[in-house]
Parts: C-alpha cells; sequence; structure tokens
C-alpha cells in the first residue's frame, strides 16, 4: 500500500486529503498537523470553484455552511476605492437563461461580455443590471440561477473537514515536524516528529502554511517575489458585529494604505486591515480602522506576509498545496481558488506522482506558475486607483512595476479594445475571465462610455434583460431567511 502523508491542517491541508482519499483510496493517507502553527484564520471566503470541489469530495453544502456558521457568497462590493464613496459589485456569472447571450448571425453564445460592453456604452450602473449585483443590493438568494461561493469560519470549516476526512479513513496525527529523511535523490522517504515517532511516505504534501517546512526550509526552492507589484505586507485582523439582514457578499473598502475587509458570517463580520507598512505601523493602522468603522477595535494579532510564489511547487516526490506554495492578497480571496484548482490539476498527473519523470513535473509546475501570474494580473488592476489622498496611493502609481504579462491586457483597457479579449493564458488552470476585467475596469473608471462601442446586434438588448432581472429576483426568499431555515442532518 502507497503511503501519502499530508504535513499541516487547515483548510488547504484537509481539502488536501480528502481529495487523495478519493483519487487514492486503496492508499494510506495520513495527516500530520501541529497545533503550535495553528490556522491563520484571515481568510473566511473563496471563489464557486470552491464549492465545486467540496462537491467532487461529496461534501454535503448546506450542512457545511450550517456548520461553519457560514453565508452564501455571490461576489465582493468594492467600496470608495476611487475616494469617492461610490462602490461597484464584482460577481460571479450567472447561470441558465440569465447569461444566455447571442449576436445575431455572428455569435451562438457565450457573449455576456458584449452585454457588459453594451451597458458600459450606455453608462449603465452594472449592479442595477446585472444578476448578482441586484441580489446582493436587494439581500436576496438564488443559488439555482447565480454561481455562489461561501463564507465561512476558518477554524469550523478546517473541524469540519477533519471530522469528515477522519470518518472516511484519513489517518490524523497530532506534533511537531522534527526530521526530514531522504533517500540518495532527495526524495523524502519519513518524516520524524518531535515524539519520535517516524511516519514513512511514498509522496509528501507540504500544507504548513506560512511555514513552508519542506517547500522553502527543506527544499530551499527559488522563491519569485511579487512585492514590487502588490506593495501590501501586513493585516491587522478584527471582528464586527454582524448586522440583522445579511448581505451575501464580501465588503473590500479602500482605506488610505491598503483596504478593509468585511466578510459576514451568521453570528459576526469576519474583518480586517490589510496594509503597506512602508508607511504606517498596525496601531495606526487598527486607528484608521476605527475611525472609519466608529467603534473601538481589538486585532488578537498581527499576520505578515511577503506576496509571491516558489517557482516550483512540485520538488522530487513533494508538492506544496495551499500558503505553503505562496500567496498574493486575499483581495478577491484567491488562496483557496488556487489551491482547489491546483488539485483538481493534480488528477491529470495522479498516476504519474511516484515517478521521476521531470518533463512531467516541469509541465505542472509551469501550469501552477502561470495560475498565480495570472491572479497577480487581476489583483493588480484593482490599485489602479484615482486615490490621491495618501503617499501610499501615489506611490503605487509612480513606482509600483507593472507586471510584464499584463502590459498588454492594461494597453487594450486603456486603448478601448474590448472585443473578444482573452484574459488567460494558453497554459492557466486558473485565472478571471473577460467580464471581471470589464467589471473592475469599469468601476474603476478606466472605461469611458463614450469611447466604447455598442453592439447592436446583441440579442437580448439591455432593457429587455433588465425587465427580466427584475421580475426574476421580485419574489426571492431573503438570504438571511434561506440561513435561518438551514436544518440538513450530517450525511457524511
Amino acid at each position: 500500500m502507497k503511503k501519502i502523508i499530508i504535513l499541516g491542517g487547515g483548510a488547504a491541508g484537509w481539502l488536501t486529503a480528502l481529495y487523495c482519499k478519493k483519487i487514492y483510496p486503496n492508499y494510506e493517507i495520513k495527516l500530520i498537523e501541529s497545533k503550535k502553527i495553528g490556522i491563520l484564520g484571515a481568510g473566511e471566503g473563496s471563489t464557486p470553484h470552491l464549492v465545486n470541489f467540496l462537491k467532487f469530495i461529496n461534501i454535503n453544502i448546506l450542512d457545511l455552511v450550517n456548520k461553519t456558521k457560514g453565508t452564501l457568497k455571490y461576489g465582493i462590493n468594492f467600496i470608495n476605492w476611487n475616494g469617492d464613496g461610490n462602490k461597484y459589485f464584482h460577481g460571479f456569472g450567472s447561470k441558465n437563461n440569465f447569461n444566455n447571450f447571442n449576436v445575431k448571425n455572428i455569435f451562438n453564445g457565450e457573449c455576456y461580455d458584449k452585454y457588459l460592453i453594451n451597458c458600459i456604452s450606455k453608462n449603465l450602473n452594472l449592479d442595477n443590471y446585472t444578476y448578482g449585483g441586484l441580489l446582493v443590493d436587494h439581500k436576496k438568494n438564488d443559488p439555482d440561477n447565480q454561481d455562489f461561493s461561501l463564507h465561512f469560519d476558518a477554524h469550523l470549516i478546517a473541524d469540519y473537514l477533519k471530522d469528515v476526512a477522519i470518518k472516511r479513513g484519513v489517518l490524523h496525527v497530532v506534533n511537531e515536524l522534527k526530521e526530514i529523511k531522504t533517500d540518495y535523490d532527495d526524495n523524502i522517504t519519513s518524516v520524524v516528529l518531535n515524539n519520535d515517532q517516524e511516519h514513512i511516505c511514498d509522496f509528501i504534501f507540504d500544507c504548513s502554511g506560512f511555514a513552508r517546512l519542506i517547500i522553502g526550509k527543506h527544499f530551499k526552492t527559488k522563491w519569485i517575489d511579487y512585492q514590487k507589484h502588490l506593495p501590501m505586507k501586513k493585516a491587522v485582523p478584527f471582528f464586527l458585529e454582524q448586522e440583522k439582514e445579511i448581505q451575501p457578499c464580501t465588503h473590500a473598502i479602500a482605506m488610505k494604505y491598503g483596504w478593509i475587509w468585511k466578510i459576514p458570517l451568521q453570528h459576526r463580520f469576519g474583518s480586517g486591515y490589510i496594509f503597506d507598512s512602508d508607511f504606517i505601523n498596525e496601531d495606526e493602522a487598527l486607528s484608521e480602522a476605527e475611525e472609519y468603522l466608529g467603534q473601538k477595535l481589538n486585532s488578537p494579532k498581527v499576520i505578515k506576509f511577503d506576496a509571491g510564489r516558489y517557482e516550483n511547487v512540485w520538488v522530487n516526490n513533494c508538492m506544496a498545496v495551499g500558503l505553503s506554495s505562496g500567496f498574493t492578497e486575499p483581495l478577491e480571496a484567491t488562496s483557496l481558488y488556487l489551491s482547489v484548482q491546483q488539485l483538481h490539476l493534480f488528477a491529470h498527473f495522479k498516476e504519474s506522482i511516484f515517478t521521476s519523470d521531470k518533463n512531467i513535473k516541469d509541465n505542472f509546475n509551469k501550469i501552477i506558475a502561470n495560475n498565480n501570474d495570472e491572479i497577480l494580473n487581476f489583483l493588480y488592476l484593482h490599485y489602479l486607483s484615482k486615490r490621491n489622498d495618501s503617499e501610499f496611493w501615489k506611490n503605487f502609481r509612480s513606482n509600483t512595476v507593472v507586471p510584464s504579462s499584463f502590459k498588454e491586457y492594461l494597453h487594450n483597457i486603456k486603448s478601448h479594445n474590448l472585443f473578444n479579449l482573452n484574459f488567460k493564458t494558453n497554459k492557466a488552470y486558473a485565472g478571471f475571465e473577460t467580464e471581471s476585467y470589464l467589471v473592475v475596469a469599469y468601476g474603476l473608471g478606466l472605461l469611458d462610455s463614450k469611447k466604447t462601442t455598442e453592439i447592436e446586434l446583441l440579442e437580448p438588448g439591455v432593457d429587455e434583460y433588465k425587465n427580466f432581472l427584475d421580475l426574476s429576483i421580485s419574489n426571492l426568499e431573503s438570504h438571511s431567511k434561506f440561513l435561518q431555515n438551514i436544518n440538513v442532518p450530517n450525511n457524511n
């Protein structure tokens, strides 16, 4: 029997363990975690890819929402990113008849981006002309017709996934790593823990988070720095009281030196201020957040991070997943998105993990590198703000380096070359589509309606579709009512 070890718990570790149990049902799957390292607990949201992944590993979504005090997420409200108090909504895609557009006699479908272009050409508020925007503004719920993700308590979801994994036969060990043993090819043969127990492995996943115990400290893999593109370096998390009616979205509120996240759970908001520590310290960040939110705040810790990734996440018989493989920042909740997409890709390589074929690993590593670079491109776009009220925003425009692979995207946006764009590389498994770039660029004022050409043959037209949306949303139950009615037995 082949033996696979996952080093590290948290959401990434337990998702990896459950995934391995799914695709390798006859192997021994063992997760080793350290209580001293613990769970970061700052990110409590993701993208619809997480929901699809959970379904693949046979997790009951409603039960998970109930047990983790979770809520549904239809996208992100970006507030005050131009310093004018306005907001724009970046939502996930709609389903079925809610995005069935075509350009008559030219394109038979997949023309939702053309609809957005027409809205932009008319200088319309996209929040009022997209289904996700209307759901969020009206605090309504419709997971059947709108792609959704989840908000969750990071500690509760790790506990939930752990319970499911153990019931399915994943072995669980709690102790700290003491030593890594390797063979003559530098493949890891076993790990020794502080209690001197030795655990043999044929393959090992590094899910040790920012500790990066194997991919970084043991293999000393080359680090690709994103700091010159994304200057955020620290975060101070805190909790806020929940409101009576829960909006199914994350809030990202731009501040003078970064931004505040507000993630709604059933019992509270998970929140915090992520900032560039070159300009302010954690006390000053907390003071600015207190002034904006109008209340005293207490942060249990300061989270430090460097934006970047490892050149290779698969080294010898080890693969890093989650924060151990790299991190951009939490702006679009892409950490778990990248993790589950990496695991999905891994299924195509699952017969090759016990070989030493360098070409196979190089191919996998290249795709994962491109995934991270594509996320970097999209996140960089969010900071192209008109704000001019602090040295941070001034410095971003004058000194921050444009990612090389983003330069063509940025040229097309500034030139209003919006037709038939593809904002993904040919060798990437994760990234954001044209629709997302249009919404963010328009929300930041980078797209001028007067320079945007309307597509006259689009069906349905903007007014017709708007009437359809208004009619569709009128009889939906509220998101809060939906959460109150969740009462699903644990089928796992």
